[in-house]
């Protein structure tokens, strides 16, 4: 399996239970359904967070991984992939064309 199938499936991986904990009807074999959609994409395709950080723009981060983050903290459940993948993602949105660099 390649790097980028495994990153995906991780980070699908730990929504699962922070989803659970707040009542939505998930559970490890809905992410089987997923791989089917996976599959339909181009390998050549690029996701909108990466289209997004090409033109220079915010990415929707916050809203997916930072999410994922913020229940897994509420609930005392480790989001590892997601949260290195929202540093990243971040720290790539800070040192956008046109962003203001601020020195943590």
């Amino acid at each position: 399996m390649k790097i980028q199938p495994k990153l995906m499936e991780a980070l699908m991986r730990e929504v699962v239970v922070p989803a659970q904990q707040i009542g939505v009807n998930l559970a490890e074999e809905d992410l089987d359904g997923w791989y089917a959609v996976l599959k339909t994409l181009s390998p050549e395709g690029k996701t909108s967070m990466l289209q997004d950080i090409e033109a220079g723009r915010k990415t929707e981060v916050e809203v997916f991984a930072g999410k994922v983050v913020e229940l897994g903290e509420r609930h005392g459940i480790a989001t590892p992939v997601n949260r290195t993948v929202l540093n990243i993602i971040q720290v790539l949105e800070q040192y956008r064309p046109g962003a203001r660099y601020q020195v943590p």
